[in-house]
């Protein structure tokens, strides 16, 4: 038990002014009745002693008060817990690529050894997003991405030469920084730092008031100070790379760097103003290093991932208690009520059923309030845990909603098909019903999508096994949910329709039908609820299940697995091996030739007699229909019912397949491609 605002609790103490002032009234009272007169005649004239009742009344208000503080702390007690994943860091570098980077005080020079460092710093950050910024004039920015990589080699291919303008202009090299992590639609819910790198002071703008403004929005700017205070020359480098000699000034002076006491101020001063750290290089080190750990640390400590307590807030206990207590004080009255000895003993029985009636009224209105807080869901509360899995679930991710679900219905996890069924799947059938839709979505992603057909394209992996073995998992629960006679006949419904569609999932269409048709007799197609309503899809469903049977009736191998060939090898050209027909002259052996003249007419007989079985069938089902039934009076009844007449026009509609066709030959056709 924890208390959320316990500061609340010292109100609690409000209630000892209350019994104070109730107990000093009554001492009051007792007072001046002493003051009126003689306390034994002043006794004998009253009708009625209430110090009782006023003592009880005045106990039941102190202990509302205290209770009525209690709930305004909010109590809460642990429900179970959570695991918090890890917060990720968003890096933003910074890079000085002025023409003072190239000095070689530090080995090789400034900006190679930087570009270096910086690669390692990105390949130590596993999880990290970066950004680029490399700046001299005028910056050039690179966005947040996930592949560090490629924020690697954009640094590695830039040099002081690729600069469209010359300088070190510091504050605006920053703000882009700051507005890369803006345009950012995740950036916000991440740490963010930026990593300024450079060797001079800013020779325009205000990178203070940047820095500033980075705070006051959670950015961190660590500055990397590259270079000291002793001048240092600068090499002429051109395009290629190649150093022509030392960079010279116009009245033939070689130039140098330095870092000045006013620049030093003023990169001590962006680190401070956001909360960063100042690093300078010492001893031929640039002091990226020193920002790589620092960052390695925050990720493995404060940004790691983490279990909390979920609580849940029983505060509408104690307000209802409170409230209870307000109300039977109002309603305690100080005295009776005076009626003669005659009129009380006559009216005994009439007052008996009265207090009957009222004691009655009293207990039916707090049963009704107790089942609209149930109903309502003020004393529910959903699980955090179930909210996370259909969250990731909405978002695409069903492997990590599996994952919560798994271990919130402690099911264990899903290996070759099996899945372990402890009491929770039954305790806790929704969850259960979700974790195998998550399994559905999961399986989904192994081979065709639900509705496209389960026979890979030649050529492409075939993922049965895994496909199955997720169909598998999810099967163990939904159908404990669709057996479960104490569930809901609309969660079984529910579980039935999923069944369905995990069977459809694999291929299994006569299990598939099974399972619709329990859906539908317990979830019937109306009418009036139209196509969205569980039976009108079930009914759908049922009616593409039943013409892919008809499909694979048709076809010598259509019981098979999707990639499966008779022989045990993998199916060409739609699990049908062709054999290449000889040509006239491909001097084939006679006896060949015999045993296929053989083969060929055993086929034509059979085909005949089937032809004519079909028509003599026709035939006879052609006047069955035409001769009247004698013993029947009136118009005929009608031969289906509406649910049976409605799942007929379904079948007749047109499956997945046929309506994916026509939308991916529209767009072809849209995009200027051939329709073939």
């Amino acid at each position: 038990m924890r208390f959320s605002h316990p500061w609340w609790l010292f109100g609690s103490l409000l209630a000892l002014l209350v019994a104070a002032a109730l107990i000093a009234g009554g001492l009051l009272l007792r007072s001046a009745a002493r003051r009126f007169g003689d306390e034994p005649r002043v006794t004998a004239l009253v009708t009625d002693r209430p110090a009782g009742r006023r003592a009880l009344k005045g106990v039941l208000l102190v202990l509302a008060v205290a209770i009525g503080f209690v709930a305004l702390a909010q109590p809460q007690y642990g429900r179970g817990t959570r695991l918090v994943p890890a917060t990720n860091l968003d890096v933003v570098i910074v890079l000085d690529y002025s023409k003072s980077m190239y000095a070689r005080d530090v080995t090789p020079s400034r900006t190679d050894r930087a570009k270096t460092e910086v690669g390692r710093l990105i390949a130590e950050l596993p999880g990290a997003r970066f950004g680029a910024v490399a700046f001299a004039g005028e910056p050039v920015s690179f966005p947040l991405t996930s592949d560090g990589g490629a924020i690697a080699q954009f640094f590695r291919q830039m040099t002081p030469a690729d600069m469209p303008v010359g300088g070190t202009a510091i504050a605006r090299a920053l703000e882009l920084g700051l507005d890369l992590l803006r345009r950012d639609p995740v950036s916000a819910r991440h740490r963010r730092v930026i990593v300024l790198v450079t060797d001079g002071e800013d020779l325009e703008g205000d990178p203070v008031a940047v820095a500033e403004s980075a705070e006051k929005e959670h950015v961190t700017i660590d500055v990397v100070q590259i270079g000291g205070r002793t001048p240092e020359p600068i090499p002429e480098v051109d395009e290629r790379g190649n150093t022509l000699g030392w960079r010279k000034d116009e009245s033939g002076k070689t130039l140098t760097t330095e870092l000045s006491a006013s620049g030093e101020e003023q990169l001590t001063k962006i680190a401070r103003v956001s909360g960063g750290n100042v690093v300078r290089s010492e001893r031929g080190a640039t002091g990226i290093t020193v920002i790589t750990d620092a960052m390695k640390r925050m990720m493995t400590e404060e940004l790691s991932e983490r279990v909390e307590t979920v609580y849940a807030d029983v505060y509408a206990y104690p307000t209802g208690l409170s409230l209870l207590l307000l109300a039977a004080e109002v309603f305690i009255p100080e005295a009776g009520r005076r009626r003669r000895k005659k009129a009380t003993e006559q009216a005994a029985p009439r007052d008996r059923r009265r207090r009957r009636q009222k004691g009655l009224a009293a207990t039916a209105t707090s049963a009704l309030l107790l089942t609209l807080g149930c109903r309502d869901g003020l004393f529910t509360r959903h699980s955090p845990v179930v909210d996370d899995a259909l969250h990731s679930l909405d978002a695409g991710d069903p492997s990590k909603a599996t994952d919560l679900l798994e271990t919130y219905l402690s099911t264990g996890q899903c290996q070759k098909g099996e899945l372990g069924t402890p009491d929770l799947v039954r305790a806790r059938e929704n969850a259960s019903l979700d974790l195998g839709l998550a399994l559905f979505r999961v399986a989904e992603r192994f081979g065709a999508r639900f509705g496209d057909d389960t026979k890979p394209a030649p050529g492409a992996p075939d993922h049965f096994e895994e496909r199955s073995s997720e169909i598998d998992c999810a099967l163990r629960v939904v159908r404990l949910v669709a057996t479960d006679a104490a569930a809901s006949i609309e969660l079984q419904a529910r579980a039935q329709y999923l069944t369905g569609n995990l069977e459809f999932l694999r291929g299994s269409y006569e299990d598939a039908v099974t399972a619709y048709d329990a859906a539908l007799k317990l979830a019937p197609a109306r009418k009036e609820e139209g196509a969205e309503s569980l039976g009108a899809r079930a009914a759908w469903n049922r009616a593409i299940a039943l013409r892919r049977i008809e499909e694979q009736q048709k076809k010598p191998d259509a019981g098979r697995p999707p990639n499966e060939h008779p022989d045990g090898g993998e199916a060409q050209d739609g699990g049908k091996k062709k054999e290449p027909e000889p040509s006239p002259d491909a001097g084939a052996p006679q006896s060949k030739k015999d045993d296929d003249q053989k083969k060929d007419q055993k086929k034509d007989q059979e085909d005949q007699k089937k032809n004519e079985q079909e028509q003599k069938q026709a035939k006879k089902d052609e006047q069955d229909r035409n001769q009247p039934d004698k013993s029947r009076k009136g118009p005929p009844p009608p031969s289906l019912s509406q649910d049976e007449r409605m799942l007929d026009n379904l079948e007749q509609a047109p499956t997945v397949q046929q309506e994916a066709a026509k939308r991916s030959a529209a767009r072809a056709h849209v995009s200027g491609m051939e329709d073939k």
